[in-house]
């Protein structure tokens, strides 16, 4: 645990961010739901999240590819995952940073420019006084 922010990862200062060299804006959060849902659903039970994840999707297209049509940042956790407490406690409305830490590298199976996946993003909750980071989907560039 690094300060009084249960969720910054080791090497983070806690807090909102004012580095010049990554990428930060305030934002809200729009949706918070179990990473698998039913389409239509509104509702979910504690059990929901535990069994798939979380998903959060945020009022922002900070580190989409200007290329491809913009899409809003959303942060995705397997259930289990460091932080998904958090995000389980987010709210739509709640005033939220957002830091885009970078995308994939391209490789033989990977090509940034056509596969928006595997962008990461450290989420600040200024209600929460918490932070996590987490990647745009649930696999990386190139994979399944």
């Amino acid at each position: 645990m690094l300060g009084s922010t249960p969720y910054a990862q080791a090497g983070q200062k806690p807090g909102p961010w004012h580095y010049r060299s990554i990428p930060c804006v305030d934002t809200t959060v729009t949706s918070v739901e179990p990473r698998l849902t039913t389409d239509g659903r509104t509702t979910f039970t504690a059990r929901d999240f535990d069994a798939s994840g979380v998903e959060v999707v945020f009022a922002t297209t900070l580190g989409s590819d200007p290329a491809q049509k913009p899409a809003p940042v959303v942060v995705i956790h397997y259930e289990g995952t460091a932080g998904n407490d958090v995000m389980r406690r987010e709210h739509p409305g709640d005033r939220v940073q957002v830091c885009f830490l970078g995308g994939p590298a391209p490789s033989e199976t990977c090509d940034p420019d056509t596969d928006p996946r595997e962008r990461q993003y450290r989420v600040y909750d200024y209600r929460q006084h918490a932070a996590y980071t987490g990647m745009n989907s649930e696999h990386g560039c190139g994979g399944a």
